[in-house]
This record gives C-alpha cells, structure tokens and sequence, in this order.
C-alpha cells in the first residue's frame, strides 16, 4: 500500500520537527532536568507538529536509553510508539469521544502503572470538541493525574478550552510554518524522491498551504500523481484551481495601453472558463501589490510571491509607470473590495474598474499640475514688464518715513505668503496683525487682546527676522508689539468668556484643538 508523503516523511526526532524551535527546546530542556509537566497543551492550526511532537515527546521519555532529549528510534518501546503499537502510548480523538462515559473510562485507564513503559502518554487530539460534562469529570485527573500518567492535549482551537482547564495545564503554541521553509522541505522531498519540479510549482504549493506542512505535502502527493512523475507548472495550477499570471500581466498591459476593447475580451474569457470572479478579484489586488514591490525596490526577490520567469516581462511593462501611479491603481481597486464582494454582477465591476483604472495615465496629480503653474511664472513675467509702457522718474521716498505699505514694502505680502505656505499655523495669527516698515525695522503691531497671538510670534520671531531680511534683501530689525489700548480690560474680559463659553468648550475637545487668538471681524449685514 502507498505510504502518503506526509506519514513517510513525518519528523521522529525533535530535530525533524520544521518551525518549531522554540518549544523543541523547552521540551528538550524538561526532559534533561526532569521537570515535564503532567499536563500539556499544544495549540496551532492543522499541519504543524501537534501530534508528531506529542509521539516525539512520548518516545523520549520511555526510549531504553533514556529518558533522552532525542529518542533512539531503534529499540522496541521506540518503534512502537512510532508504528502506534504501544499499549501505553494512547491517541484519542476528542470529537468521537467526547462524552462523559468516555473520560470515565479514560479515568479508570490511568489509575494502573503502565505495563512496559516508564511513563503512559495520553494524547486527546481536537480536545476543544470535548462536552462541558466530560470536561469536567477530566478536571481532577488533569489537576493531579497519577505519577506515571502525562496527558498532552491537542487543539487547533485554544480558545474554547475552558480556563480551569488551562490553568493546570502549561502551554505551547505552535506556530504557522514560514512559506520559505515549506518551499524548502518540499525540494528535499522532491530530490530524495528524484522528481523534477520548478521553483515556481514549489512556490505555488507552498504558498496554497498557507503555512500548513502536512497540507503542502498532500497537495505535491496530488501533483506528482497528476504529472505521472515530473511535476509541471500547468498541472499545479490546475490542481490548485488558481489564475495564471499570465492573465494578470495581459489584463494590466491592456490598463496601461488603454486598450479597452481587450479589456472587455479578458474579462470575457474568465467568464467563460468559469472563474471566480470574487477570487480574481482578491487574487490581482495581491497581484498589484508585488508588482509595486518590484517597482520601488531594486532587491526585491524574496519580497514578492511572483513566478521569477514572469519579473523580467512585468518590469519592462511598468517601467514608464512611477511608484505614485501604480499606488493609484492599488487604492482604486482595494476601494471596490466590499462592492465586489456583495454585489449580484462581478462581471460589470470588473469591468468598469479596468476601465476606470486605463483612463489613469491620462490624469494630472495636482502637485504636477501646480508644478507646471509654478513653471511658468518666470516667463510670463517678463513679457508682462516689457509691454507696460514707461513711468516718468519719481523721486525716492524718504526710507526713514515710509508709512506702512507705501512704496518700498512691496515684500510684506510676499513675506505673508511665504509664511502661509511653510508654517499655516503661524499664518493664521500674521495675517490679521499690522505690518510697519520704518527705516530699517518690521514692526509687527498685535491688538491688545490678542496676547497668545503675540506669544506665538515672539516664539517664531527667528524664523521671522530671517524671513524678513532674506526678502528685503539687507540687514533688518525685527520687532513685535502688543499694542496697548484704554479697552485692553474689556478685550481681556470677552476674551477669557469666549473661552469659557460651553460650546466653544465643546467644539475644542471634539476636535482635540485649542484656542490660539480670538478676533473681531467686521462686515457683512451686521456692520
């Protein structure tokens, strides 16, 4: 009879078991200081080294040569164990067993010293299937179970264990097996086997194992019988059920050429293969996330879960596509996941978001747009100088007497706008204030009830005084000034009752903000 990959190449050793160095070690460590704990638990999803750790674990602590940290494998209590022989090694699966009757019985069992053995391993696999009777006629024996008895439980779902029942029991989560170190288990396999198989195969079973080993080594069971021997490509695929990338980069190439005629025909096609539209779907968002990675990222080789026959052909059709626009694709098609996912007609979706994803390289971001405006500032300035006719000389002002905004300040709006675009926050208080050049000093007046306002610019007053001689051109003071006036008292007093109005109050917290200035604005049907 066919011995299953998974069963011919099942760990027997601590050092087989894939992934799970961590609680290898801790279980190695018990054994040499003789401090197993009775009761066990090992959770984790399916395919992981449960149950193989379990068996592990029982054959080194009965091994005739041990206890040891790594069984022999070769004496009669280690084969048993191993070939599920051994009337003290007991595997019970928890769903069919899982009444009141059973865990009485089991009670009964582990009352008498094993019959060969050093110790006799209990091992209830799926335990969470257990009823709330039997778990708790199982309460007392886990508590305190007889010196020669260890129970291991077994479960892909910890979390309906009872806590009473995990309180007496120690831990050990088994982890999720990292795609590369299945992709690198299956080689082995494949070479002991002397079967042919490309990277790519191994990278498609192993990502559809979604960390599970067992998984991975049915699904290459599959394919070897498939492929009558050599596995191809094709036959995973079809095994698999899954999109070949060659859809995806055909589909994209019509997105990127505007081809929105193939668009529709691509669209067709999978329509009439009978794909799941909900899973294409899924699948090229996937598909558009690597397809960024090899764009923004030069090494990018193990980041990606790409067929690397594919990389050469998908770098080429997005090298004229910048990281920005292909971040622009992925946004508007993750944007349409829960349309997609409840609606009655996935056809028309897909293809209206291809259709809307090709009129993409025709659109302007705003920052190139203004970048263009800004562009073209220098030269249409000049031509607007030479067409103004020419003013009689006027004789220069008296800079000592400048009054505010005459001739001579033509910067302060300047200064204003360049405040407003590197700090708003600084602009909104700037604005309202009035602007003095005298000689060679800004003077900056403040209304009197404006004292935050003036706080927040004496604490920018570098910033400013740099500004300010940059834009000027020569050497100035800079000076800020509260303003005092007969009505500061009253300014101060609807000052402090704005910020104690309820409302105002409510509004900040909402908005996690604070008030910086209050100020009086004139106009409108009110005056």
């Amino acid at each position: 009879m066919y011995l299953a990959l998974a069963r011919k190449y099942r760990p027997q050793k601590f050092a087989d078991l894939i992934g799970q160095a961590a609680i290898c070690k801790t279980l190695q460590n018990a054994i040499a200081m003789n401090k197993v704990y009775p009761a066990l638990i090992f959770s984790g999803m399916k395919g992981v080294g449960k149950t193989s750790s379990a068996r592990i674990l029982a054959k080194a602590l009965n091994c005739e040569k041990g206890p040891a940290i790594e069984p022999c494998n070769e004496c009669p209590t280690c084969r048993e164990i191993t070939d599920d022989n051994s009337a003290d090694y007991m595997e019970i699966d928890g769903a069919s067993n899982n009444g009141v009757n059973e865990v009485r019985s089991l009670r009964e069992t582990v009352k008498y010293k094993p019959l060969k053995n050093r110790f006799r391993i209990v091992v209830i696999d799926e335990v969470h299937m257990l009823s709330n009777a039997a778990w708790n006629a199982l309460l007392k024996t886990v508590e305190e179970p007889p010196e020669h008895t260890i129970f291991i439980m077994a479960t892909t779902d910890f979390h309906k264990i009872p806590a009473t029942i995990v309180s007496r029991c120690q831990h050990f989560e088994f982890k999720r097996i990292p795609f590369e170190v299945i992709k690198g288990v299956l080689k082995d396999i494949c070479r002991k086997e002397n079967i042919r198989v490309s990277d790519y195969a191994l990278y498609l079973i192993s990502r559809s194992a979604e960390g599970s080993l067992r998984d991975a080594k049915k699904i290459l069971d599959q394919a070897i019988a498939i492929s009558s021997g050599d596995v191809k490509d094709d036959d995973v695929v079809a095994i698999l059920g899954i999109i070949a990338e060659e859809t995806f980069i055909t589909l994209t190439r019509c997105v990127f050429s505007q081809d929105r005629k193939g668009i529709i025909e691509q669209v067709n096609q999978l329509i009439e293969r009978g794909t799941d539209l909900r899973f294409f779907y899924t699948e090229y968002l996937r598909f558009i996330r690597d397809v960024i990675v090899i764009k923004s990222i030069p090494e990018s080789e193990r980041l990606h879960n790409l067929n690397p026959e594919n990389v050469p052909v998908i770098r080429e059709m997005v090298k004229d596509v910048s990281e920005v626009e292909l971040l622009r694709f992925f946004n508007a098609v993750k944007e349409l996941e829960q349309t997609i996912r409840n609606t009655e007609h996935p056809s028309i979706i897909l293809e209206y978001m291809f259709l809307k994803l090709s009129y993409f390289s025709a659109l302007v971001s705003i920052e190139d747009y203004l970048k263009r405006l800004r562009d073209a500032r220098p030269e249409a300035a000049p031509r607007a100088v030479a067409a103004a006719p020419e003013r009689p000389a006027v004789p220069e002002p008296d800079v000592a007497k400048a009054a505010p905004r005459g001739e001579g300040d033509e910067w302060l709006n300047e200064l204003k706008g360049r405040v407003e675009k590197e700090k708003p926050r600084l602009a909104s208080v700037l604005g309202s204030q009035r602007l003095v050049l005298r000689g060679n000093t800004l003077i900056i007046e403040v209304a009197a009830h404006l004292e935050n306002a003036w706080k927040m610019m004496k604490e920018n007053r570098p910033y400013l005084l740099e500004l300010t001689q940059a834009l000027a051109g020569r050497e100035t003071g800079l000076e800020i000034v509260l303003k005092e006036g007969a009505a500061k008292g009253d300014g101060e007093r609807i000052v402090q009752e704005l910020k104690n109005d309820k409302k105002i109050k409510s509004l900040k917290d909402r908005i996690k903000g604070s008030v910086i200035a209050v100020e009086s604005v004139k106009g409108g049907k009110d005056g």
